[in-house]
Protein backbone atom coordinates (compact mmCIF):
# COMPACT_ATOMS: atom_id res chain seq x y z
CA UNK A 1 0.00 0.00 0.00
CA UNK A 2 3.33 2.23 -0.02
CA UNK A 3 2.10 3.56 3.75
CA UNK A 4 5.58 2.40 5.66
CA UNK A 5 8.33 3.91 5.68
CA UNK A 6 10.61 2.03 2.54
CA UNK A 7 13.96 1.80 4.81
CA UNK A 8 11.01 -0.26 7.74
CA UNK A 9 9.73 -2.69 5.47
CA UNK A 10 10.09 -5.94 6.61
CA UNK A 11 8.46 -6.97 3.44
CA UNK A 12 10.62 -5.18 1.25
CA UNK A 13 13.81 -6.80 2.99
CA UNK A 14 12.45 -10.31 2.42
CA UNK A 15 11.96 -9.30 -0.90
CA UNK A 16 15.48 -8.59 -1.41
CA UNK A 17 16.46 -12.10 0.26
CA UNK A 18 14.03 -13.29 -2.53
CA UNK A 19 11.79 -15.03 0.82
CA UNK A 20 9.00 -12.35 -0.70
CA UNK A 21 7.71 -11.25 -4.24
CA UNK A 22 5.11 -8.14 -4.44
CA UNK A 23 2.56 -9.21 -6.45
CA UNK A 24 -0.92 -7.81 -7.93
CA UNK A 25 -3.98 -7.26 -5.90
CA UNK A 26 -5.86 -10.08 -7.81
CA UNK A 27 -3.28 -12.64 -7.27
CA UNK A 28 -3.05 -11.64 -3.15
CA UNK A 29 -7.24 -12.35 -3.29
CA UNK A 30 -6.95 -15.61 -4.70
CA UNK A 31 -4.04 -16.91 -2.09
CA UNK A 32 -4.60 -17.23 1.47
CA UNK A 33 -4.70 -14.06 3.19
CA UNK A 34 -3.64 -13.08 6.13
CA UNK A 35 -5.91 -10.32 7.16
CA UNK A 36 -7.40 -8.93 11.25
CA UNK A 37 -10.61 -8.44 9.44
CA UNK A 38 -10.86 -12.02 8.74
CA UNK A 39 -13.92 -14.43 10.45
CA UNK A 40 -11.49 -17.54 10.61
CA UNK A 41 -8.26 -18.19 12.74
CA UNK A 42 -5.56 -19.77 10.81
CA UNK A 43 -5.05 -23.41 11.78
CA UNK A 44 -2.44 -26.01 11.05
CA UNK A 45 -4.55 -27.42 8.54
CA UNK A 46 -4.47 -24.35 6.29
CA UNK A 47 -1.00 -25.73 4.83
CA UNK A 48 -2.60 -27.62 2.28
CA UNK A 49 -3.95 -24.19 1.18
CA UNK A 50 -0.81 -22.33 1.63
CA UNK A 51 0.76 -25.19 -0.83
CA UNK A 52 -1.89 -25.08 -3.85
CA UNK A 53 -2.40 -20.70 -3.43
CA UNK A 54 0.80 -19.55 -1.79
CA UNK A 55 0.28 -17.01 1.12
CA UNK A 56 -0.36 -12.81 1.17
CA UNK A 57 -0.68 -9.99 2.96
CA UNK A 58 -1.71 -6.52 2.56
CA UNK A 59 1.12 -4.47 3.55
CA UNK A 60 0.25 -1.36 5.01
CA UNK A 61 0.14 0.46 8.53
CA UNK A 62 -1.21 0.02 11.50
CA UNK A 63 -2.22 3.47 12.39
CA UNK A 64 -4.21 3.89 8.37
CA UNK A 65 -5.03 0.15 8.96
CA UNK A 66 -9.09 1.11 8.18
CA UNK A 67 -7.58 1.88 4.39
CA UNK A 68 -7.48 -1.79 4.18
CA UNK A 69 -10.84 -3.45 5.57
CA UNK A 70 -12.72 -3.39 2.37
CA UNK A 71 -9.92 -5.73 0.68
CA UNK A 72 -11.26 -8.95 1.07
CA UNK A 73 -10.10 -12.69 -0.07
CA UNK A 74 -11.36 -15.88 -1.04
CA UNK A 75 -9.28 -17.34 1.80
CA UNK A 76 -8.93 -14.94 4.01
CA UNK A 77 -7.49 -16.23 7.52
CA UNK A 78 -6.85 -13.89 10.62
CA UNK A 79 -3.87 -14.50 12.86
CA UNK A 80 -4.16 -15.00 16.87
CA UNK A 81 -3.08 -12.90 18.94
CA UNK A 82 1.08 -12.79 19.25
CA UNK A 83 3.59 -10.62 20.88
CA UNK A 84 6.00 -8.31 18.02
CA UNK A 85 9.55 -7.71 18.52
CA UNK A 86 9.85 -4.98 15.75
CA UNK A 87 11.33 -1.62 16.88
CA UNK A 88 8.34 -0.24 15.60
CA UNK A 89 5.45 -2.09 17.82
CA UNK A 90 7.48 -3.67 20.26
CA UNK A 91 5.26 -5.57 23.03
CA UNK A 92 1.95 -3.80 21.59
CA UNK A 93 0.06 -7.64 21.37
CA UNK A 94 -1.25 -8.07 17.60
CA UNK A 95 0.39 -5.24 16.00
CA UNK A 96 2.95 -7.45 14.14
CA UNK A 97 5.26 -6.62 11.36
CA UNK A 98 4.04 -7.97 7.97
CA UNK A 99 7.29 -10.41 8.51
CA UNK A 100 6.28 -11.03 12.08
CA UNK A 101 2.81 -12.10 10.08
CA UNK A 102 4.14 -14.69 7.59
CA UNK A 103 6.67 -16.19 9.72
CA UNK A 104 3.65 -16.82 12.74
CA UNK A 105 1.57 -18.55 9.91
CA UNK A 106 4.03 -20.72 8.64
CA UNK A 107 5.15 -21.52 12.41
CA UNK A 108 1.45 -22.53 13.28
CA UNK A 109 0.99 -24.71 9.94
CA UNK A 110 4.17 -26.77 10.92
CA UNK A 111 6.77 -24.86 8.95
CA UNK A 112 8.94 -24.08 11.46
CA UNK A 113 12.45 -23.80 9.51
CA UNK A 114 10.97 -21.28 7.19
CA UNK A 115 9.49 -18.95 9.71
CA UNK A 116 12.97 -18.93 11.20
CA UNK A 117 14.81 -18.39 7.63
CA UNK A 118 12.44 -15.39 7.68
CA UNK A 119 13.14 -14.47 11.23
CA UNK A 120 16.19 -14.71 10.57
CA UNK A 121 16.56 -11.53 8.38
CA UNK A 122 16.13 -9.20 11.41
CA UNK A 123 18.20 -8.17 14.23
CA UNK A 124 14.89 -8.82 16.04
CA UNK A 125 13.70 -11.63 14.34
CA UNK A 126 14.99 -14.28 16.44
CA UNK A 127 13.62 -12.59 19.76
CA UNK A 128 10.19 -12.07 18.19
CA UNK A 129 9.87 -16.23 18.04
CA UNK A 130 11.68 -16.56 21.79
CA UNK A 131 9.06 -14.38 22.95
CA UNK A 132 6.04 -16.40 21.37
CA UNK A 133 7.25 -19.77 21.19
CA UNK A 134 5.53 -21.42 23.64
CA UNK A 135 2.19 -19.37 22.28
CA UNK A 136 3.12 -20.43 18.61
CA UNK A 137 3.33 -24.13 19.91
CA UNK A 138 0.18 -24.20 21.18
CA UNK A 139 -1.04 -22.01 18.34
CA UNK A 140 0.20 -24.56 15.94
CA UNK A 141 -1.87 -27.54 18.07
CA UNK A 142 -5.01 -26.33 17.59
CA UNK A 143 -7.50 -28.03 15.66
CA UNK A 144 -10.91 -25.47 15.63
CA UNK A 145 -11.17 -22.33 16.04
CA UNK A 146 -12.71 -22.56 19.71
CA UNK A 147 -9.07 -24.34 20.26
CA UNK A 148 -7.23 -21.03 18.91
CA UNK A 149 -9.94 -19.31 21.16
CA UNK A 150 -9.52 -20.89 24.20
CA UNK A 151 -5.53 -21.07 23.96
CA UNK A 152 -5.58 -16.83 23.04
CA UNK A 153 -7.77 -16.24 26.44
CA UNK A 154 -5.41 -18.83 28.10
CA UNK A 155 -2.48 -15.93 27.60
CA UNK A 156 -4.57 -13.06 27.07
Amino acid sequence: MGQDDPKKSTMKKLERFNLAERVNLRRCKSSLMLTPFADRYLLRDDVKLYRRKGICIIEGSWNRIDSVKDIRGQEERLLPVLVPANPVNYGKPGKLSSSEAVSSALFIMGLVDEASEIMSKFKWGPTFLEMNLNLLNDYSECRTQKDVEEVQDSYF
